[in-house]
Order: C-alpha cells, then sequence, then structure tokens
C-alpha cells in the first residue's frame, strides 16, 4: 500500500537516520534532504543506518513489471540485490509525473523509457556518496575503494562498512552532479532473466489490490447506471431496495445510483431490486449498422483518390468497439470525513483521482491521500468514474464505503477502444510494389473524449496544450516501408459511444489493418508475403531483422501439415519493433491457432523475462479480441 508524503516521512522505513536522495524525471538534478526542502525530493531513496534500503515507485504496478523493472534499475547502480529493497508504491506528487506528461499517470509504455536515467544517476550518486564517506573514514582515496552486496570495501586492508554504517555521513556530503555510472560490461542485473519481486505476493494472495482493501467500519456499494450513454437518471423508487436486508442507503452518483450494504451482496441484490427509470441518451437506437453508416459517410466526406491500373486495391476494413474486461472489475474504496479524506484505488492516473475528491469534497488537494492499490489490469481502463462514484457514496453516507462494479456494469460501461473504419487504396509498380498508398480512418477520438473527463481538474490546460493531432488515433499507420507516395487522412465521428485507450491504442487497429493490406497486396502481386516485406524494407535494418529473426525461428517456407497456414506481419508501438508468425487452421469453419511465434526489438532491456511474459501476455490478448470476445 502506498503511503502520502508525511507517512513515507515518519514510517518505520524512514523513522532511523541515514541518506535520502531524490530526482524527479522532469530535471537530473539529484537533491540531498539535509540541504533540500523534503517536500521538493522526487524519486525516494532512503538508506538507513539499520541498513534498510527503501524506494518509492513512481510507476503503478499492474502486471507489466515495474516494481521489479525500476527497483533492478536502482540496485545495479547502487551494487545491492532488487530484494534488499523495500517497496512503497508512490503516493501523489508533482515529482512523480514522468517528462512531458500532463499528470502522474502511468501508460504508454513509458515506464522505463522516462525513468531509467533519473534511478540510474539517483542509485550512481548514491554508491558515490557512500563511497566518499569510507574513504573519508579510512583516510584513502575513493578510487582504491569498492562496492559489494552493500558494503564499501577496501581490498588492501580487508576493512569494510555497511551501506548503513555510512549512510549518515554520506547524508552530510555534497552530492555529486554528475555521478559515474557503470559501464554496460560491468552490469549483472541490468539485461538478466531475473525473478518478480512480487511474485511471492501475488501467488500467495498477499499483495493487495483493490478489491482486497479492508477498512473498520466500512460499508459496500454496487451501482445502477443507464444502459445508453449519456442517459440521465429520471427517477427511482428506493423502497425497494432499502427493504432488502442490509441495506444502508441509495445515493445518486455519477452516471446513476449506487446502493450501500452491510455487505457486497446485500447491495448487489437491493440494486437487484431497484426501480429506476434513465432517460435516453445521445447514443439511443445506435447498432452496427447504423455505425457503420455513419464511418462510411464521414470517410466519404474525406474525397477518395482515383487511382487507376491493373494492379490496385481498394478496400475497407471495419474494427468494433472493445470492451478491456480487466480481470479485476472496477472498484475504490473511500473514506470521506469533514476534514481530510482517504482513498485505496487501483488507478493508473492517481493525481486525477485526488483532484477529482478534492473537487466533490471541498477540501483541498493536500487533504486528500490517496493510495495506489496493485491494479488487477489495466490495458488503459483504470481511470477515475469508479473512484468518484465511491467519493460521492461516502460524502453521502459519512463512512468509509467500498464500491465494486459488477462484470456486467463493467463490460457495460468501458471506455473503448474506438470504433474505426478504413479505407484503403494502393497502386502497384511494374515490380508489384506499392507506389501510391492511401489510407483513410474513420472514427471516434479517444484523447477527446479523456480531456473532457479532465475539465474540472488542473491537468486539462497541459492536456489541452499537449493536443495537436490525435496520435492515439493516427499512430500506426507511419509506415516503415519504402512507398514513395503514402498519404493518410483521419475524419472524427462522435456516435455517442464513451471511448478510451486500449492496450496498444491506435497500433491496435492501424496494425491490423495496414498488415492485412499489404498482405492483400503481397497476393496481387503474386510474391510471398515475407520476401514482399523484406524488399520493402531496405532503409529500415531493425526492422528488417525482426522480421527475418521470427520467420526463421517459424520455420518460414517449411512444408506444414496438411489444411495449415501461416501469416506473418510486422509493427513498430511505442519505439518496440513487434513481428509474429501464426499458423492456424480450419475446423469445421472454426479458426484453430497452432502456434505463435513471436519477436522484439525493445532496444535496451532491463529484464527479458518480464519482456517475455508482456509478449506472452500480448498474443493471448490480441487472440482474444480477434477470435473469442464478441458480444452478441
Amino acid at each position: 500500500m502506498s503511503l502520502t508524503r508525511r507517512a513515507f516521512l515518519h514510517s518505520s522505513l524512514l523513522l532511523t537516520g541515514g541518506l535520502l536522495l531524490g530526482c524527479t524525471s522532469n530535471s537530473p538534478r539529484i537533491l540531498s534532504s539535509p540541504k533540500e526542502s523534503a517536500n521538493e525530493l522526487g524519486l525516494w531513496l532512503r538508506i538507513g543506518t539499520d541498513n534498510r534500503i527503501g524506494f518509492v515507485v513512481p510507476s503503478v504496478e499492474m502486471g507489466q513489471g515495474v516494481t521489479t523493472s525500476l527497483p533492478t534499475i536502482l540496485a545495479e547502480e547502487l551494487d545491492v540485490e532488487p530484494e534488499q529493497i523495500d517497496i512503497v508504491l508512490a503516493s501523489v506528487h508533482e515529482a512523480y509525473r514522468q517528462q512531458g506528461m500532463f499528470t502522474q499517470g502511468t501508460g504508454g509504455s513509458t515506464s522505463i523509457v522516462k525513468w531509467w536515467e533519473p534511478l540510474s544517476k539517483t542509485g550512481a550518486a548514491a554508491r558515490s556518496m557512500l563511497v566518499q564517506a569510507a574513504a573519508n573514514r579510512w583516510q584513502v582515496a575513493p578510487s582504491e575503494c569498492q562496492t559489494q552486496a552493500g558494503q564499501v570495501l577496501y581490498a588492501d586492508s580487508g576493512r569494510k562498512l555497511s551501506y548503513g554504517e555510512l549512510a549518515e555521513a554520506a547524508s552530510k556530503l555534497e552530492v555529486p552532479d554528475d555521478p559515474p555510472r557503470k559501464d554496460r560490461s560491468q552490469h549483472r542485473l541490468v539485461g538478466q532473466p531475473l525473478k518478480r519481486l512480487d511474485g511471492l505476493a501475488k501467488v500467495t494472495g498477499q499483495a493487495q489490490f483493490g478489491i482486497d482493501v479492508k477498512v473498520p467500519g466500512m460499508l459496500y456499494a454496487t451501482v445502477q447506471q443507464s444502459p445508453v450513454f449519456g442517459g440521465e437518471v429520471l427517477r427511482y423508487d428506493e423502497s425497494t431496495a432499502l427493504s432488502v436486508k442490509g441495506v444502508v442507503q441509495v445515493v445518486e452518483i455519477l452516471n446513476g445510483v449506487a446502493v450501500v450494504a452491510e455487505k457486497f451482496w446485500q447491495a448487489k441484490k437491493g440494486a437487484d431490486a431497484l426501480r429506476i427509470e434513465f432517460s435516453g441518451g445521445k447514443s439511443q437506437g445506435l447498432d452496427d449498422q447504423k455505425l457503420e453508416q455513419q464511418l462510411t459517410e464521414a470517410l466519404d466526406n474525406l474525397g477518395k483518390t482515383e487511382i487507376v491500373g491493373e494492379k490496385t486495391l481498394d478496400v475497407e476494413y471495419f474494427l468494433p468497439y472493445l470492451a478491456h474486461a480487466t480481470m479485476e472489475p472496477m472498484n475504490c474504496t473511500a473514506d470521506v470525513r469533514s476534514d481530510r479524506c482517504e482513498i485505496w484505488v487501483p488507478t493508473q492516473f492517481p493525481e486525477v483521482v485526488r483532484d477529482k475528491a478534492a473537487k466533490i469534497t471541498g477540501l483541498e488537494p493536500e487533504q486528500v491521500m490517496v493510495h495506489t492499490t496493485y491494479l488487477g489490469g489495466g490495458f488503459g481502463r483504470r481511470g477515475w468514474d469508479f473512484a468518484v462514484q465511491a467519493i460521492q457514496a461516502s460524502k453521502a453516507v459519512g463512512r468509509p464505503v467500498k464500491l465494486i462494479w459488477t462484470r456486467e456494469e463493467d463490460t457495460q460501461h468501458d471506455f473503448y477502444r474506438p470504433a474505426y473504419k478504413s479505407r484503403l487504396q494502393v497502386q502497384l509498380d511494374e515490380d508489384g510494389l506499392p507506389k501510391f498508398w492511401s489510407h483513410q480512418l474513420a472514427g471516434p477520438s479517444a484523447i477527446s473524449e479523456f480531456a473532457w473527463q479532465l475539465v474540472d481538474t488542473r491537468a486539462v490546460g497541459k492536456l489541452l496544450n499537449w493536443i495537436d493531432w490525435d496520435v492515439t488515433s493516427t499512430e500506426g499507420t507511419q509506415l516503415p516501408y519504402a512507398i514513395p507516395d503514402h498519404e493518410m487522412d483521419y475524419e472524427v465521428i462522435e456516435p455517442g459511444i464513451r471511448v478510451g485507450f486500449w492496450r496498444s491504442v491506435g497500433n491496435s487497429h492501424n496494425a491490423f489493418t495496414v498488415e492485412s493490406v499489404l498482405d492483400e497486396a503481397a497476393g496481387l502481386a503474386g510474391r510471398d508475403p515475407l520476401e514482399y516485406r523484406v524488399a520493402l524494407l531496405t532503409d529500415q535494418p531493425r526492422h528488417r531483422t525482426v522480421l527475418e529473426q521470427v520467420a526463421k525461428e517459424a520455420g518460414w517456407g517449411t512444408k506444414l501439415p496438411e489444411g495449415h497456414a501461416r501469416g506473418i506481419a510486422l509493427h513498430e508501438s511505442f519505439k518496440s519493433i513487434v513481428a509474429q508468425v501464426v499458423e492456424v487452421s480450419v475446423d469445421a469453419g472454426n479458426l484453430l491457432v497452432h502456434k505463435v511465434h513471436c519477436a522484439i526489438d525493445c532496444g535496451r532491456y532491463v529484464n527479458p523475462n518480464i519482456i517475455r511474459q508482456q509478449m506472452e501476455g500480448a498474443v493471448i490478448f490480441g487472440l482474444s479480441a480477434a477470435l473469442y470476445e464478441q458480444i452478441p
């Protein structure tokens, strides 16, 4: 469980003296607590006189492994084992904002990219200061000292001092502006397949997810929300709900009504009994046919390029709304008092939750304490709408309330990946390679929806300044392939279904469309899909290497069992280049997936095990979305 800054400073982790360092991702400057205000410190590293090492993880943990990877970067420069570091999940503070982000949040595959440099520098500064403290005590040159396993060693004499023994003296030294860091050849942790630090806690049930939180005097709540987005509560008869044993109160909340009870099942039965009527919303009457018609009209508004020739393609792809379907349903526990508000929530945006709570309660942001728990899946869904509802419920009843959505509510009231329709026109040259490529896209804007959700927070101004072009819809249309004439147009429509960021965001639909059309082009040209792509990657050696590696691993071109076929695809998303080969067959009209080979070039990496886990999860996630998750 995370702590507030004040609580962290006075926790057992920091009670004894020691060395306290911090920095932010927005500044390379490292600050030391004896000489700087504690509130100015960002990333906290504490080495106590008791030899305990504490570290505040600035990103939320939702299965992607940051509570292992980030401590590993720190441990590498400190010359300690990752297991020696006590983890504290960050509370809300502007110092925990990633560089370039408009609010404190986790997403976009940015945690390692943004925090590597500050963490590496902080660890190196701490090690340098500890070595200097030991050298001062022994009256030797720092270059004669070494670090190992949380100790400073003076090899010539056999003397050694633990970090805890040196921490107090180190804290009185100047913090180096540019501490020496290890060469890659010296790394013994970064780049190695280390076990996850949170694995044992998760498999034994010790890890605290939002749904696990228990607070003394806590009530439970669940919700009934409009079946149509934008629908408002017209009327309800709370007597039927209040007649259910255990039901305490019925509260009107954001987008619906909450039923509060002594136990969750009582709240669920009360919500089922609630007689509630909603007005129709702006998506009233929308179905797949009307949606596709709207998307088609939007594409028509863009106009159409006339292309001629024997080898041309003019194709359209429609991709539906997709729910996140996280393993842990939306939930939040809130305790609103007259002078403070305390929140336990699995969210990717704790700062927004804090600001929303201050708005609802009339408290100052400093009076709101947000404990960010482990997240049972995020994928862009873990925002703040459910937290707002919990805060409203707790304020109304005057007691702590744990609000949990049912799986049905979670699916029906998601911020879905937008539905899109793409129109692609391709003209091939005499060698069968694309010489003209037009990609027209129509669909809702997730980033616009996101901005509207932030209008009552301090983040909105920064977000609006950040928005120029909706890259969340169009990312993935920038091709690595050498095509002389390439154009892209995007038309925004708003059918009334709320949308949001879904795993890999725009890349999830554009990669599918682009690579599918490229296969169609290869077929039209009568060329092998692998060879076709390689021919178009003349200026992209990284992409070509990844593609050829996955083809080699999958045995591309080798004989397959009767009825089996292979497909290949390549895409770059969030600076990682991924290629996959999938082996499939069709049995009685059902598509069977037999094997998926995957290769990734993500640049410099911390832990190959976590990368492997991420890719395995991504494959399953993608296959599920493509084949198995349609709701009739």
